[in-house]
């Protein structure tokens, strides 16, 4: 019956860190999206100032490297939300990974528990096997020398 009872335990830890893995496999999923879009924007801002040098050294009016000049700011903006959103998703990745690695060691612990019983119980069953042959060959020699 506790066989039974660790038999269960173990497949619903199991289910719990199978659940956990595909949680931390989203997470880091997410997290790379986050970067690419990070280095995108990153990569975006970068033409565009290039553009804006390029557009200076032909004469650009005031108002249009204003202009220019507060798109930069807002893409500026933009990345700054995106690296806080790329740390936020770093941050979950890792708690993920340690809740998943947390419960693989305790499904572990479980598959070695019911090795442990598993061994014991075959001990036992061993040791009584012996004790039985023992008691067996023990009446056949009292048989043999009481019929002698």
């Amino acid at each position: 019956m506790a066989a039974n009872k660790l038999a269960l335990l173990h497949k619903l830890e199991a289910d719990k860190e199978d659940g956990l893995r595909v949680n931390f496999v989203q997470a880091e999923r997410s997290f790379q999206d986050n970067q690419q879009k990070l280095k995108g924007l990153n990569d975006f801002r970068l033409e565009y100032s290039q553009q804006l040098f390029n557009k200076a050294q032909q004469g650009l009016s005031s108002s249009g490297f204003s202009q220019y000049h507060s798109f930069i700011n807002k893409i500026e903006e933009a990345i700054k939300q995106q690296a806080n959103t790329v740390a936020t998703a770093k941050r979950v990745v890792e708690q993920r990974r340690k809740l998943w690695l947390a419960q693989q060691a305790k499904v572990k612990a479980i598959a070695k528990l019911i090795e442990k019983k598993e061994l014991e119980k075959q001990r036992l069953l061993a040791k009584a096997e012996q004790k039985m042959l023992d008691e067996f060959a023990t009446n056949i020699f009292m048989r043999r020398k009481l019929a002698n």
